[in-house]
């Protein structure tokens, strides 16, 4: 491990940042797969990878980690249905899930999927440049739950969760549509077969005036 690796890996142990946490990498690409392992690891990570879905499901069976990185081009099985096969286990769906790919996303890939997904990454990127969001997003996930615990406490379950889904899914569409804004027209008014930046526009209102009625009944704040 280099000096700045060592220098890197004790400010972030100093500020809580790292706590031995688990990584899956789900990548088809043998060499990116073994970088991000072999990366992640360096900032003291425990890192595991698969080179394909059928692979993430089958670990995913005795290893359970802490977050997946799941790349989306992959065949046979892409990283969508993988992701949708892990969002059917009861015992998986709580893992936090970051796609990454150097695949353009669609508006409707990001409605569809903004409830099952914390992050999307456009490749290429480096281990080093995931390890804030990482934390960021694991130290999310710990403050959710901690509210929820309490918030169970003086309202219904179904409201509870309505609520965090919510708020996840707001989460991830600011960072979906910053990066679909950077990469696709706005302007797509007069093609009513697409689904763009309009429809999507959208959904993302009706989820935050959902957000927003919940929030008002139960006072609850994130």
């Amino acid at each position: 491990m280099s000096a700045g690796i060592i220098a890197i890996h004790k400010r972030l142990r100093n500020n809580g940042y790292l706590m031995e946490k688990n990584v899956l990498i789900v990548d088809d690409e043998p060499a990116l797969n073994e970088l991000f392992v072999i990366g992640l690891s360096k900032y003291g990570f425990f890192t595991k990878g698969v080179l394909g879905g059928s692979e993430a499901l089958e670990i995913l069976q005795t290893f359970h980690p802490d977050v997946i990185l799941l790349d989306i081009m992959m065949e046979p099985m892409d990283g969508w249905e993988t992701l949708r096969h892990i969002k059917k286990n009861q015992d998986l769906i709580d893992i936090p899930i970051i796609m990454q790919t150097g695949k353009n996303l669609t508006f409707q890939e990001a409605e569809q999927y903004c409830f099952d997904i914390d992050y999307y990454l456009m490749k290429p990127i480096t281990p080093k440049y995931c390890v804030q969001i990482i934390d960021d997003i694991l130290k999310k996930k710990d403050r959710i739950q901690e509210i929820a615990s309490q918030a169970l406490q003086k309202h219904p379950v179904d409201d509870v969760e309505k609520f965090i889904s919510l708020h996840k899914a707001l989460s991830v569409t600011d960072v979906l549509e910053n990066l679909l804004d950077n990469r696709y027209s706005c302007d797509n008014a007069n093609d009513s077969d697409m689904y763009g930046a309009k429809e999507f526009s959208t959904f993302r209102d009706q989820l935050r005036e959902k957000y927003h009625q919940l929030q008002k009944k139960t006072g609850l704040i994130i």
